[in-house]
């Protein structure tokens, strides 16, 4: 490398950072708030995770769940887990299909925690919207109205897959549905998150709060270069929350739009808001999302729950449900796996 060509560069590259980080003005949209209005309230949040070792003719899988609960004041208590393993065959979209299958695993916690534990809300690490992109970009054509097989088999097997899916729950079963055709296994994949999605929606919309850390949309600075998340981070120093957004009602953005509008072809979608929080000053900003209006006291009962402006349930579900390499590796071998890896026949 040149370093020469670098420190040529250095006060160019200097002068489009300080362009980035000029502050501008949140006034408008940033509601101070200490949080103090806590009250009785019980929280369940999850988070999975997946991992793989690629061999020369097939591929060794693992996909894990995890959830706790936390009531305000109380102590955290896991709630259900579940790991799985398997094999797949190189087929296209292995690493897509795989998230899928941890997703499909996540939203199965969801259910059967509002089936099984008194809770309030659940929080889902991550963002509902991307819950609803996620219903028409994998494996299928952007229009679901274009795909003939989708739109079939969700209207003609959305009942039998339910019943197969309470009938996992009921045996306290989070792991994917096997029992596919081979021919339309990833078709049914789909239909199987299109089906566990509306089901929560129809009937727990409104428990369901999506917590990140990161987001890279801009829908509060639209003609801005840099995401909401930035403009906010440079100017929120004490806590409180950003005056909510509803997506659906939100009609200048086309990708969105876009989304929300097939979404609604299989659920009449009404609300879905987008908006920021900080719940310590000495902490970053989450972003949250939900099917309802949150007010007060669903943040200042979040705050205690927190572990530096975070959901501790959050952090200890991503912390417990890694699976790393190792585990992977040892996974193999009590298989009684010898076989080469894809990247061994390179190495040969």
């Amino acid at each position: 490398m040149d370093f020469s060509y670098i420190l040529n560069k250095k006060a160019r590259i200097q002068e489009k950072i300080n362009s980035i980080n000029k502050t501008m003005d949140i006034g408008e949209y940033w509601i101070h708030d200490n949080f103090e209005n806590s009250s009785n309230c019980i929280f369940a949040g999850g988070d999975g995770s997946f991992n793989k070792i690629d061999y020369i003719d097939y591929c060794l899988y693992s996909v894990g769940t995890i959830s706790y609960i936390n009531e305000t004041g109380g102590k955290i208590e896991e709630s259900i887990k579940q790991w799985d393993i398997d094999i797949m065959l190189p087929y296209k979209y292995v690493s897509n299909r795989l998230r899928l299958y941890m997703i499909n695993m996540e939203l199965k916690t969801i259910l059967w925690n509002f089936i099984n534990k008194d809770i309030d809300y659940y929080l889902f690490d991550g963002s509902l919207y991307s819950l609803l992109i996620q219903t028409h970009t994998y494996g299928a054509p952007r229009n679901l109205e274009q795909n003939s097989d989708l739109t079939y088999c969700y209207n003609s097997h959305k009942k039998e897959l339910m019943e197969k899916i309470y009938a996992q729950l009921n045996n306290n079963d989070l792991s994917p549905i096997y029992d596919y055709n081979e021919d339309e296994k990833i078709l049914f994949e789909q239909l199987e998150y299109i089906v566990l999605l509306v089901e929560i929606l129809k009937n727990y919309k409104n428990k369901i709060i999506g917590i990140s850390k990161t987001s890279k949309m801009s829908i509060y600075f639209e003609n801005s270069n840099m995401p909401d998340m930035g403009i906010f981070s440079k100017g929120v120093k004490k806590t409180g929350y950003s005056k909510p957004i509803n997506l659906v009602e939100k009609q200048f953005n086309e990708g969105i739009n876009y989304t929300i509008n097939n979404f609604k072809k299989l659920y009449p979608l009404e609300n879905l808001y987008y908006g920021f929080l900080k719940l310590d000053n000495n902490s970053g900003l989450t972003n949250i999302t939900s099917f309802c209006k949150l007010d007060n006291e669903v943040f200042s009962n979040l705050k205690e729950i927190s572990v530096s402006g975070y959901p501790y349930v959050l952090k200890k579900s991503h912390e417990t449900v890694k699976i790393s390499n190792k585990s992977m590796e040892l996974c193999g071998k009590l298989l009684g796996i010898n076989k080469k890896r894809d990247r061994d026949i390179i190495l040969d």
